[in-house]
């Protein structure tokens, strides 16, 4: 068996050795390609945020009492001033009571006072009674207007009592899980909320960016007073937002080197909801004319890019490029390619310098509208 073997191979060694010299055949590379194009595409910032609701209120009791009802549902919308707790009022109504005849009573005395005083004023003028009864008198009529404005008071706080025994939603929004049920006292004192109540529309969305970030987008803010941004859910790339930045916090945190700040987002289909991670992209400005091609084409060597450009003959050269912001899935192009120039986007990977290729077919541009952009971080 190893004989034959031996004969096979010495057999095969000198067929090889009979043959012809090989040819050098020229080696093509199949590509897709992307034509470079220009368009406005915008100047932004991005960063991760948070949805906060514009209002968000404690609902807490004024007064101490049971808890005998409640008139709303947990997680649903709520209006301002609307009916939430009852709380056991007998022992304000009883106060209030009270108030009421304290009020008679000083009234009363005050009406006797007076006409007490009239009557005395002609005997005063006629000198029948002394200077000093008359004196005591007027004084008389002016601590009776001062018990009545105190019993007035006192009733004012009574009403103001029994109404705090109905607690009303001091905003509209939407109410979270009740923190108190019927049965349970309420603890005027302790201001233990019954319930949260959160606005959802509009809603804030706060975020940081760096010191190092903040001096341009700084200036674009001063130029009209507020940016416009996008905000998309973290979670679901497709729920996205149009919101406005309109503040800026007034310090650089020292432990983080961030500046806050804070957008306001409508929020009428409630796509979002507060305590949300979002991503919040605030557009500064546009540029005009730039240069853009599909990200996928570009490559990294060494400390910088480059690009394969498709010229004459199909021949591909390597090409190197400054990279801008991320448009989409399309890069902006500072320096380095042309409008009009044919770019590898397929195949490249295959490629050396002056490597002939054959045009697959071309690549669609994703190129997106100007507020669809992302920041790269490149």
């Amino acid at each position: 068996m190893k004989k034959k073997i031996y004969e096979i191979l010495a057999v095969a060694a000198l067929l090889c050795g009979c043959g012809k010299p090989a040819q050098t055949v020229e080696r093509i590379v199949p590509v897709k390609i992307f034509t470079a194009v220009e368009c406005t595409v915008p100047v932004y910032v991005d960063a991760v945020g948070t949805c906060v609701a514009y209002d968000s209120v404690d609902v807490v009791a004024q007064v101490s009492g049971r808890i005998l009802s409640e008139h709303f549902e947990q997680g649903q919308p709520v209006e301002k001033g609307q009916l939430l707790y009852r709380i056991d009022s007998r022992l304000y109504d009883a106060q209030l009571l009270q108030a009421h005849g304290n009020v008679k009573i000083a009234e009363a005395q005050l009406a006797l006072d007076r006409a007490r005083l009239e009557r005395t004023q002609p005997l005063a003028v006629g000198h029948y009674v002394s200077s000093q009864d008359f004196a005591s008198l007027r004084a008389a009529v002016e601590q009776s207007e001062g018990r009545l404005e105190i019993a007035r008071g006192e009733l004012k706080r009574a009403e103001t009592m029994v109404d705090f025994c109905s607690v009303r939603a001091p905003i509209g929004g939407v109410a979270g899980c009740k923190l108190s049920n019927v049965g349970n006292l309420a603890d005027g004192s302790s201001q233990r909320p019954l319930l949260k109540i959160q606005s959802m529309d509009p809603l804030y969305v706060d975020f940081s960016i760096s010191e190092n970030d903040f001096p341009r987008l700084h200036s674009h803010f001063l130029r009209n007073g507020y940016l416009d941004c996008r905000v998309q859910l973290l979670s679901d790339a497709t729920k996205t937002a149009a919101a406005r930045l309109e503040i800026i916090n007034n310090q650089v945190t020292p432990q983080s080197g961030n500046v806050k700040l804070r957008a306001v987002l409508n929020n009428g289909d409630r796509t979002f909801w507060p305590g949300e991670s979002v991503r919040v992209r605030v557009i500064l400005d546009q540029i005009e004319k730039a240069v853009v091609a599909p990200e996928v084409a570009i490559g990294t060597r060494g400390a910088g890019k480059f690009v394969f450009v498709v010229g004459d003959g199909n021949v591909a050269d390597i090409r190197p490029v400054q990279v801008g912001q991320i448009h989409g899935t399309d890069a902006v192009f500072s320096s380095g390619l042309r409008p009009g120039e044919k770019v590898v986007v397929e195949g490249q990977f295959l490629l050396a310098p002056r490597t002939r290729v054959a045009v697959g077919g071309e690549y669609g541009s994703a190129v997106q509208p100007v507020d669809g952009a992302r920041n790269s971080g490149k």
